[in-house]
């Protein structure tokens, strides 16, 4: 497994924050004529300062501008900000940005040491002015909505965004062409028998919740997964199935759930029910609540049911990778009016994202006890030392040497109460 050390990051860093800024910057129209302040000064004074300060405003940003040796007013950078042509270089940029791997090797003793990978998949959406429903259209004719699809790979820290308008479905956004012998997670929106099959044959181990509208095949018939539940005679199920009238083979594991847990979610059924004005909800939706119940390709000789329940927690951690960037690096906040700059600056602070992920795999990943959200902090405090850095290799490589190191210091202890999923993972392979 190919693991990206100090050296070649910092290459990496230089070659996507220097050279191609100032390509893409030429190649989109962006910078009209050679500058000081061109695609790279530009791009540089944006991350770094929004890493120093998420809310930062023009003026903080110009602060940045001059450590690149720029000195800019803030009119002058809000009018580079704010047209289209800085949001298709902020955009080419990222994706060049996704273009690179970035990863760290996996060295296991838990349950997650039997894949090749954990990869887990989610979207996040961030509400944008109506004015740019052109540009990312909502579900509503009236709305402006970015839909970020994510793939993280839990074990070695890989991460892939797809940039969709946000009235996209995620069925079709999902990525099915991984590694044999991994692990694949994903949430409801992705259920799909069809995706189940192609996994299977390419030797891709799986673990979903079942929607309730999924049907059971039986004697040669499909009935509500409700009415099968129904039949079986203890609170506990793990059996083969065949799900669906294209009577699909898996297993299926389920669980009854004590009764203020299942009053808690038909409370959250009826309120996203009532959020999208479906007022009748059918008995059998609410029924289900009473269970857990997810389905599977994994082996029941080597996974048991409370191994599986601890996989699909798994799943939550991309949600935890979501939070943290809008609440550290706040993706979905800004503070202009400016449709064209809060679009530059959304853009920007994915591409920061990414950036900030990278530093995060080199300095933290290979702790199951991390904390990201103390490591963000500790990396916000040391944004204008790489910046003053990116220029220079051998200075770059230094400083990324000391600031990584301080990330090891940051974790989270151990829970007795409700224990972390890293120690869910430790206690189910000792």
């Amino acid at each position: 497994m190919y693991s990206t050390n100090i050296d070649e990051l910092c290459d990496i860093l230089q070659k996507l924050l220097i050279e191609d800024a100032r390509r893409l910057g030429r190649e989109s129209g962006f910078i009209q004529r050679e500058r000081k302040f061109d695609g790279a000064s530009f791009v540089q004074s944006l991350l770094f300062g929004w890493q120093a300060n998420p809310q930062a405003s023009l003026e903080d940003l110009c602060q940045s501008a001059s450590v690149c040796g720029v000195t800019i007013s803030p009119q002058g950078l809000q009018e580079r900000l704010n047209s289209p042509q800085a949001n298709q270089f902020l955009h080419q940029l990222l994706l060049q940005g996704l273009s690179y791997l970035v990863q760290v090797e996996s060295q296991r003793e838990d349950m997650l040491a039997w894949f090749k990978g954990v990869y887990i998949q989610d979207s996040s959406r961030i509400e944008l002015p109506t004015c740019l429903q052109g540009v990312w259209s909502g579900n509503g004719s009236q709305q402006a909505t970015l839909k970020i699809h994510t793939v993280v790979d839990y074990q070695h820290g890989s991460i892939d965004l797809t940039l969709a308008a946000g009235r996209s479905h995620d069925c079709p956004l999902q990525t099915v062409q991984l590694p044999t012998g991994s692990l694949r997670l994903a949430d409801l929106g992705y259920f799909k028998v069809k995706v189940f099959e192609q996994l299977n044959e390419q030797g891709v181990w799986w673990v979903s919740r079942l929607p309730a509208r999924a049907g059971i095949w039986q004697d040669e018939q499909v009935i509500h997964l409700a009415h099968w539940l129904a039949q079986q005679t203890q609170d506990g199920v793990d059996t083969p199935i065949e799900l669906t009238a294209q009577r699909f083979p898996c297993r299926l594991v389920a669980f009854r759930v004590p009764p203020d847990v299942a009053e808690e979610r038909r409370n959250r059924v009826r309120e996203a029910a009532k959020a999208r004005r479906k007022h009748h909800l059918k008995p059998e939706t609410l029924t289900l609540c009473d269970w857990t119940i997810l389905v599977t390709n994994l082996p029941a000789e080597h996974f048991s049911p409370a191994d599986l329940v601890c996989l699909q927690r798994l799943r939550w951690q991309i949600e935890l990778l979501f939070k943290l960037w809008k609440s550290e690096l706040a993706v979905d906040d800004w503070r202009s009016a400016q449709p064209y700059q809060i679009l530059s600056e959304v853009y920007a602070k994915l591409l920061l994202a990414l950036i900030q992920h990278w530093l995060l795999l080199l300095g933290c990943w290979h702790q199951p006890h991390r904390s990201l959200v103390k490591a963000s902090h500790a990396l916000r405090k040391h944004a204008f030392h790489l910046l003053a850095a990116l220029s220079c290799a051998s200075l770059l490589r230094r400083t990324l040497h000391i600031v990584l190191s301080t990330l090891t210091r940051c974790t989270v202890s151990k829970r007795k109460a409700r224990p972390a999923t890293f120690q869910l993972l430790e206690r189910a392979f000792p």
